[in-house]
């Protein structure tokens, strides 16, 4: 049991890393207990939200490369 803690522990520690340095979790300016849970939630929406946009540019990156490629095959082919 305490080497699945760890495990999963390791595989949590980075992230927490990662949403303390790229979102400025390093310093809280909310008070108390309330404070730390907003402050908490809303750097995890923002992880949340900059994952969203990644994929989604990533999709219209690939969805307009892919059309222009069945444009350019079908003028060719006529």
């Amino acid at each position: 049991w305490e080497k699945m803690w760890m495990d999963r522990r390791s595989a949590i520690e980075p992230v927490i890393s990662h949403l303390k340095h790229d979102h400025n979790m390093i310093r809280n300016f909310l008070k108390g207990k309330e404070g730390d849970r907003i402050n908490a939630v809303l750097a995890a929406a923002g992880c949340n939200l900059r994952k969203l946009i990644r994929a989604f540019f990533l999709f219209l990156d690939r969805f307009t490369f892919f059309r222009a490629h069945i444009c350019q095959i079908s003028f060719f082919h006529n």
